[in-house]
């Protein structure tokens, strides 16, 4: 497949959908699809109907299986009827919950042009085998900003990722937020990150130094048992690449971080004696974690970032903002 054609992503989102729920994918995305192509008012027709023949067919099925026995004595018809009730109520719920992300992915895709190539059916049947079950708004709003992503850049995020996703509750989403707000990541692009990690500031994340910007001890714990971030607490990495040259003049050639999405690079003070080494300690994020920090809405840290440039000068290095598309953050 040549992945410089480029094609309407709302059309590759429906073959997205298409691959994890079938024909109704195209009765689904049809309101977006018009108002793009047509501007259409509403088509309303032939929506329900697919909600009703998914619904239809799981009714037979469990009617089949219950009535099938050799026992038909009295009530037995009461039950199945009951049972039939609970299919149809859950699949109406799971039904909802599949077009609301679908729904919020399409409005962030809008009119933009995705690379033309075949979904990962194996991506999608796991997909919308997990959405179908996810009820939260907040939950849903993540889960639409994955799925729009993989219709952006396919393989932007991992099966092992949406096996972490399904995992996460809304408590630990919340930690994770605030963790990757006060992320750095490094890399030359978004979707090339060599690192990201939480700083510790000089002081040890394992014995809560972290623990004033919301991410104690406990915190740290939570999200390692979700597999965001590696058990070494205060491990580290090589950020002398980050350490600009010539960076007044404009002739920067190093590689810049991100945070809060703004790209930055580190500006030697002259006192400050050339090394070839600047180790970095702190939080790192795991390969899941970095592939749903590139979908995570950041929050304001004001704290944390005075102290990160407060830090950095201790180092005799100051952070200058770099030009360029950020990383992390959506």
């Amino acid at each position: 497949m040549d992945v410089n054609v480029k094609i309407p992503a709302l059309e590759k989102l429906v073959d997205y959908a298409a691959s994890g729920i079938g024909s109704v994918a195209g009765t689904l995305l049809a309101p977006w699809k018009a108002k793009r192509e047509a501007h259409a008012n509403q088509i309303t027709a032939e929506g329900e109907a697919g909600v009703l023949l998914v619904q239809a067919k799981a009714q037979a099925e469990a009617r089949e299986i219950l009535l099938s026995h050799d026992s038909v004595a009295g009530g037995t018809l009461d039950i199945a009827g009951r049972v039939n009730q609970r299919i149809l109520f859950q699949e109406r719920k799971r039904q909802r919950n599949i077009e609301s992300v679908v729904g919020s992915a399409a409005r962030r895709l809008a009119d933009k042009t995705v690379a033309k190539d075949e979904p990962d059916h194996d991506w999608t049947a796991r997909f919308f085998t997990s959405v179908q079950d996810v009820s939260s708004e907040d939950m849903q709003t993540l889960w639409a900003r994955v799925l729009a992503g993989e219709v952006e850049r396919k393989g932007s995020t991992s099966i092992q990722t949406l096996g972490v996703l399904r995992n996460l509750d809304q408590a630990t989403a919340k930690l994770f937020r605030r963790l990757c707000s006060a992320a750095v990541f490094l890399g030359p692009d978004p979707n090339q990150i060599f690192d990201a990690r939480v700083p510790s500031l000089g002081g040890n994340a394992g014995t809560n130094s972290l623990r004033p910007y919301g991410l104690g001890f406990g915190a740290l714990n939570r999200l390692n048992e979700h597999g965001l971030i590696i058990s070494d607490y205060n491990s580290w990495y090589d950020y002398q690449m980050a350490i600009g040259i010539n960076v007044h003049a404009g002739t920067a050639v190093r590689v810049p971080f991100a945070f809060q999405e703004k790209r930055w690079v580190l500006v030697p003070q002259q006192e400050r004696k050339p090394t070839t080494l600047f180790k970095l300690s702190g939080v790192a994020l795991t390969m899941s974690g970095k592939e749903l920090a590139r979908v995570i809405e950041l929050l304001e840290m004001k704290k944390y970032a005075r102290d990160l440039a407060t830090y950095f000068l201790k180092e005799k290095l100051e952070m200058i903002e770099a030009l360029g598309p950020h990383i992390g953050g959506s």
